[in-house]
């Protein structure tokens, strides 16, 4: 697989929040850069090594759903992949969203990650992540929703029908 191919089932990878396996390309002396103040999150910043980015990346899925993540590899040039995201983030213990677009410069060698950086509107994130800051440390914490109740054995009640429409091969041309 070239570079761009491993990227690509990298970011597949990372779309399920397998970070076990989406980690399986990255070199353990990969630097990892989020260019955003330190200060702000504990996944920002720069980080070294494999467990060291890792962390990072639990420590986004502890604090963040992702209630959209789109991505596509927009150049590849070598060793070198850009990837293009479109992102919703619903941080979870204030309630609040954050919406928006990073790039990605992922550099490869050898068949691994060796360098990733990504780069995101700087102004937004920090002034979002200071108002999460600020929420936290005045309880403004939102409740998990709740779940709702299971039904009592053998009540037939409301049924929930799920409907989906699978492409026929020729809507996929």
């Amino acid at each position: 697989m070239g570079a761009r191919e491993i990227v690509a089932e990298t970011l597949r990878r990372w779309a399920a929040q397998d970070v076990e396996s989406a980690f399986e390309f990255v070199a353990d002396d990969v630097v990892y850069v989020l260019y955003i103040d330190e200060d702000l999150a504990p996944f920002a910043g720069v980080r070294h090594g494999r467990e060291a980015m890792m962390e990072a990346f639990y420590q986004m899925i502890e604090h963040y759903d992702y209630l959209k993540w789109e991505q596509v590899i927009v150049g590849a040039e070598g060793d070198v992949v850009r990837v293009q995201t479109q992102f919703r983030f619903h941080h979870r213990r204030t309630g609040t969203d954050l919406e928006g677009s990073m790039r990605t410069v992922i550099t490869m060698c050898d068949g691994l990650m060796v360098r990733c950086e990504e780069f995101l509107d700087r102004g937004l994130v920090e002034s979002f992540m200071r108002l999460a800051q600020h929420r936290e440390a005045t309880n403004q914490i939102v409740p998990p929703p709740a779940l709702p109740k299971r039904p009592p054995p053998g009540d037939t009640g409301r049924e929930l029908r799920m409907t989906s429409k699978v492409p026929d091969k020729e809507d996929c041309k």
